[in-house]
């Protein structure tokens, strides 16, 4: 998630309402100049300084914006996701008001009516595809102060974020264990494995299993909790799946991610030519999903 800068633009268009005044505005003056009427020219004069000042203050409220916008770590494709855009104010003494911010890359907007330094808001996006996507069609927009004109800037900067494959539920064999090819793991209680805790003894558990040193200092008999061996860690052949199309492989290798990080079962992956080992670290599983999301 990054953000790049380039060439700053800045526009100008007039509203209905400034159209009207202006029309008014020139029909004063040519009254007052065919009437010599002095009333006429202090009227035409008041009109052309609220111009003035509504050319002035509207440049100026839109001048020494900035924006920020912070990305949730996990973006998937066709899934909502919520980004936060912070707009800050580096002008000393001068509020900003009636500011508008345009996201044309989601067509997305939000108004903020009135702030001093800074001001935030949460936009929804929906990302129709996974990869590198840029957030770079942005403008500040104001009618302030009279709605005469319409003052608007593109923000340089270009904000970059990466989205995930779409998750989805596929039945296919993808790898192979100590007995059988294409079995399905899951994370379920045995008698085999690593120890995960030590819990009271209850009647038909294996003496075996009894745990003499935890029993000792309880006087009570406590037995020793164990891991499957289906929750042995593991690691997925992309190429080995068996699905043809490109992007519902992906999604599908996504969505076994998911489901065996969550249910503690360690995952590594194999793409191309990088191995990447079993784990079961929220920094994995991010690593894991961007070589998916970047996959060509």
């Amino acid at each position: 998630m990054f953000s790049r800068e380039y060439k700053n633009t800045s526009l100008i268009k007039l509203t209905k309402a400034g159209w009207l005044y202006i029309g008014i505005t020139l029909a004063l003056g040519a009254a007052s100049v065919n009437t010599g009427n002095n009333l006429l020219y202090l009227i035409t004069s008041a009109f052309l300084s609220f111009m003035l000042l509504a050319g002035v203050f509207g440049k100026r409220n839109i001048e020494a914006l900035d924006m920020e916008v912070t990305f949730p770590e996990e973006i998937y494709a066709n899934r909502s996701a919520f980004i936060k855009i912070k707009i800050i104010n580096r002008k000393k003494f001068f509020p900003a008001f009636l500011i508008k911010v345009l996201i044309k890359d989601f067509n997305l907007s939000c108004l903020f009516p009135y702030f001093e330094r800074e001001t935030s808001a949460i936009l929804k996006i929906k990302p129709e595809k996974r990869g590198f996507q840029n957030l770079k069609e942005i403008y500040i927009i104001s009618v302030f102060p009279f709605n005469f004109f319409v003052r608007w800037k593109r923000i340089n900067k270009t904000f970059s974020f990466i989205v995930f494959p779409e998750p989805k539920k596929c039945a296919f064999s993808f790898y192979q264990n100590k007995k059988n090819k294409g079995e399905i793991l899951i994370d379920k209680l045995g008698w085999e494995g690593d120890i995960l805790s030590i819990k009271d003894y209850t009647e038909g558990t294996p003496v075996k299993y009894i745990h003499w040193k935890a029993t000792a200092k309880t006087d009570k008999l406590k037995v020793k909790e164990l891991s499957d061996h289906t929750t042995q860690p593991i690691i997925i052949d992309f190429e080995k799946i068996s699905i043809l199309e490109k992007e519902l492989k992906l999604s599908c290798i996504t969505y076994l991610i998911l489901e065996m990080m969550k249910k503690g079962i360690p995952v590594g992956l194999k793409i191309k030519e990088k191995i990447y080992k079993p784990n079961l670290s929220y920094k994995h599983k991010i690593t894991l999903l961007t070589e998916l999301a970047l996959y060509e």
